[in-house]
């Protein structure tokens, strides 16, 4: 495929098989879509750009109070992420930070003074991405053709809960105009597959990213004004026995854009940790699972393995 399919996304209430093959075609094949009329408002898509703008335009010191750990949650400084090692000569050209859910109406982690003042606003923003996502997995669910007794429609959505313990998380990106380590080098997050079930990608004015389409060539990912982009985690790839494709994607920055900041959202979104990543009762999987040489692990602990090998060279740094 040498394009990332449209979906309108609001029909799937009124005929939700029709928008579950659709989904199911671009899983099946690049592993990435996107949809309009999905649900969250632009206004507020826009206002966290401007949260994240705000955020990022503070001085190092600020922002470094609430550094990332073990529980992947805080502010990551240029170069702290490693995407591909084996290709890379830096780390990513980018500056992040992680928010986790809030509970009960509280964050579970301490909030930059920014977000602080707004902490109702991104506690909805999260929870609509989340239920977004729900509703994403409900297709799926349709897509697999899961029948009722083994859990149809919800079967995907009632492994992601948000009361759920998780690793979800909402991700502010900033990929800095012209800071560059080395200036032959336009490569800014190196490539990779995400870890969870499915990623909601909101774009913001500077295009970037790339997929490996074809599992060889790379292809553009531009931006579509009133659209997220969604791609397929690898939990979900091995969940599906390999027929949703988990793609490598990238960030680079051409010479036309290296003089602009690029930032981006993203939304992990995980299942739930104590979920075990075995075969889906659908009548459309093989039955073969993706690394067939490891246990079978649960959603907590492969994100955890998968975090440790990313931030393996800040020990070392």
């Amino acid at each position: 495929m040498d394009h990332i399919p449209v979906i309108d996304f609001g029909s799937f209430e009124s005929d939700p098989k029709a928008v579950a093959a659709a989904v199911r075609s671009a899983c099946e094949s690049i592993g990435f879509l996107y949809l309009t009329n999905f649900g969250i408002p632009q206004s507020e898509v826009e206002r966290a750009f401007s949260l994240s703008a705000e955020f990022f335009d503070q001085p190092l010191e600020e922002k470094r109070k609430e550094e990332i750990s073990s529980n992947n949650l805080g502010y990551v400084g240029m170069r702290k992420e490693i995407l591909d090692p084996g290709v890379q000569k830096y780390g990513d050209t980018k500056e992040c930070f992680n928010f986790g859910k809030l509970v009960d109406g509280k964050p579970v982690q301490v909030l930059p003074s920014v977000i602080a003042e707004n902490q109702e606003f991104m506690g909805k923003f999260s929870m609509d991405c989340h239920k977004l996502c729900g509703k994403i997995l409900q297709a799926f669910a349709v897509a697999m053709e899961i029948n009722d007794e083994d859990g149809g429609i919800h079967y995907f959505e009632d492994r992601h809960k948000y009361t759920g313990q998780c690793g979800s998380v909402l991700r502010f990106l900033k990929y800095p105009k012209g800071d560059n380590a080395d200036p032959t080098e336009t490569v800014r997050a190196g490539s990779h597959s995400d870890y969870g079930s499915i990623t909601l990608l909101f774009q913001n004015g500077i295009p970037g990213l790339e997929v490996q389409a074809s599992r060889t060539n790379w292809i553009s990912a531009p931006i579509i004004p009133g659209a997220v982009l969604v791609n397929i985690g690898d939990q979900m790839e091995y969940w599906t026995g390999g027929r949703f494709k988990s793609t490598k994607h990238r960030v680079v920055f051409l010479p036309e854009h290296a003089k602009y900041d690029r930032y981006s959202i993203a939304y992990f979104c995980q299942a739930n940790n104590e979920v075990l990543l075995n075969a889906i009762p659908s009548p459309l999987t093989t039955g073969e699972k993706v690394n067939v040489d490891k246990a079978t692990m649960t959603a907590g602990e492969y994100l955890q393995e998968r975090l440790n090998r990313t931030y393996e060279f800040v020990a070392a740094a």
